[in-house]
């Protein structure tokens, strides 16, 4: 009989070490989770939406979040994530305005994965953006941890998403939404009020512009026709 100590299970989500990020340790413990580096038998699991939520629980939302938006920080389009990404995005969103305080996405959703060694890279360069943020990002302004003001932040998160699912795919179409998106994200997971008020009021903004774009086009298509009959 074996009376050596089991391994412990990685602890998912504890104080970062030092001035370290929440949300870059959660993301690192996922990795390390589908790595299988805190298994002694089990064989590692693949990187997907499920696995998550069930490694952080209720600190899921942030995480998840900043999962979906992790393909897009960077210029190369992703037409075959962008949708489905974009809208769980949306769903996720909606249940932040409703105060849900576990995320819920369909089966299929919590399916979906990226490639190990895509996760690991986009993660990295996350750590690596985020590292000047560590000591600005930090719990204050807890006004905006209310639920109204979270109810705002779930707007912009949505339409976020909506941008994500709808925009082109061509080189940078994702880039905006997906860092404003993080900057709320941020917010959430460092209890950051001044993270969420920037994000959604960035959010505010592109949604303003995007209104007049649209407004604007619109115009041009009715001039057009005008002149076409």
């Amino acid at each position: 009989m074996n009376d050596s100590p089991e391994k412990p299970r990685l602890i998912p989500y504890g104080p970062p070490p030092r001035n370290e990020l929440r949300l870059t340790t959660a993301l690192q413990n996922v990795l390390r989770e589908t790595q299988g580096e805190d298994r002694s038998e089990a064989p590692p699991k693949p990187l997907t939406l499920g696995l998550i939520i069930e490694i952080t629980g209720e600190r899921a939302f942030g995480v998840l979040m900043a999962f979906l938006c992790l393909p897009f920080v960077q210029p190369i389009p992703l037409p075959g994530l962008s949708i489905p990404f974009g809208v769980a995005l949306m769903l996720l969103g909606a249940q932040i305005i409703i105060r849900k305080h576990r995320p819920w996405l369909p089966r299929r959703m919590l399916a979906l994965k990226l490639p190990q060694k895509f996760g690991t890279r986009l993660i990295g360069f996350l750590a690596k953006v985020f590292r000047p943020l560590e000591k600005i990002v930090r719990p204050r302004f807890l006004l905006m941890q209310n639920p109204v003001a979270m109810g705002f932040v779930g707007l912009a998160l949505l339409f976020d998403g909506f941008l994500l699912v709808f925009l082109p795919a061509f080189p940078g179409s994702n880039l905006v939404p997906a860092w404003i998106a993080l900057v709320k994200i941020l917010g959430i997971t460092e209890e950051d009020g001044a993270a969420l008020l920037t994000g959604t009021l960035l959010s505010t903004l592109l949604a303003v512009i995007s209104v007049v774009l649209l407004v604007m086009s619109w115009h041009q298509v009715l001039a057009w026709l005008e002149k076409l009959f």
